[in-house]
């Protein structure tokens, strides 16, 4: 219960600060932007994770902006309902520029969300959508494959 709390807290915050924000992120973006360097951290994560959907949120109060939030570590049970929730989200595709983020100290587990919840993809049902990953670029091949198959254009956002 507290998960799906934090998430609508996460989402709700992204929308609010819509208005604020440039459509596309400047070149340096990932430079202005610092991760916290203990994965454990959770609230500062949760602020890294807000700071970069700004970089990244439209100005279109029309756009949609969804982010989810895999906390480090987390169990399995969590991990499998983030899956669902996935795949429920954009099972019957999505509107164009509609905007996904996902985000996570555990890039890879990310990584693996992404490639489970994209996993039976439907061409071209996410066309004109943008999926961003903060995430490692060691990640970044396997999360544009699994996304690039439905009609998403992938966006790394770099985690160092």
């Amino acid at each position: 219960m507290a998960h799906r709390i934090l998430t609508a807290l996460l989402v709700a915050l992204a929308v609010l600060i819509l208005p604020a924000c440039q459509k596309e992120a400047p070149k340096d973006a990932q430079n202005q932007v610092v991760a916290p360097t203990n994965p454990s951290d959770s609230m500062a994560w949760r602020k890294y994770v807000q700071a970069v959907a700004k970089v990244y949120a439209p100005t279109d109060q029309n756009s949609r902006f969804y982010a989810i939030y895999t906390d480090y570590q987390q169990d399995a049970e969590k991990t499998a309902r983030q899956i669902e929730q996935i795949k429920t989200q954009i099972a019957p595709g999505l509107a164009q520029g509609t905007l996904l983020m996902y985000a996570s100290p555990d890039s890879a587990l990310m990584a693996e969300i992404i490639e489970k919840a994209y996993e039976n993809p439907r061409a071209d049902a996410l066309k004109g959508t943008k999926v961003i990953f903060v995430g490692k670029a060691a990640e970044a091949e396997r999360v544009q494959a699994a996304v690039g198959a439905w009609g998403a254009e992938f966006v790394l956002h770099e985690v160092q």
